[in-house]
């Protein structure tokens, strides 16, 4: 666990990501980065163990996948960072809109879009269908007072 910080238009230093919008995580919805030019945001959050120059964040809406994350939650994705199937990730589709899900590749041509709450149902999607597949590093939840950032990879590799 790393601390970290919120700021609000200030110059991007070498830990802070850039939050982009927010992510669905329940149907898919239109998401746009607000047309920011590549890391520049209105709002960052510091992450000084993120590695990856391309990494964004976004605010969690839905409960789709609940209980792990919250409406409001900040959840940080690293596009250089290969996805994984089992992995919880940010999928683009070729609609353009975007989701939030546990993603599995059941089989080559398909990809199991999996919420966390049996609320919702899974979606399937041909892989063509995916433009991009970006998996969650951190996560800020909106309710810690204190900005911690979770390294998801570790509390992923326990549930599993």
């Amino acid at each position: 666990m790393s601390s970290t910080e919120s700021n609000s238009r200030q110059p991007r230093g070498k830990d802070d990501i850039p939050i982009i919008n927010r992510v669905a995580a329940g149907y898919p919805m239109d998401f746009t980065d607000l047309d920011y030019p590549p890391s520049v945001a209105d709002e960052y959050v510091r992450c000084p163990d993120i590695d990856d120059p391309q990494a964004f964040a976004a605010r969690v809406v839905g409960d789709s996948m609940e209980p792990d994350y919250h409406e409001g939650d900040i959840v940080v994705f690293a596009p250089n960072t290969p996805a994984e199937s089992g992995q919880d990730c940010f999928v683009r589709l070729d609609t353009g809109e975007t989701t939030f899900k546990r993603v599995f590749q059941d089989d080559p041509a398909t990809l199991r879009l999996q919420p966390l709450s049996e609320k919702h149902p899974a979606h399937i999607v041909g892989r063509r269908e995916v433009t991009g597949l970006w998996p969650v590093v951190a996560r800020i939840e909106r309710s810690t007072t204190d900005r911690r950032v979770s390294d998801i990879s570790h509390s992923q590799q326990e549930s599993s």
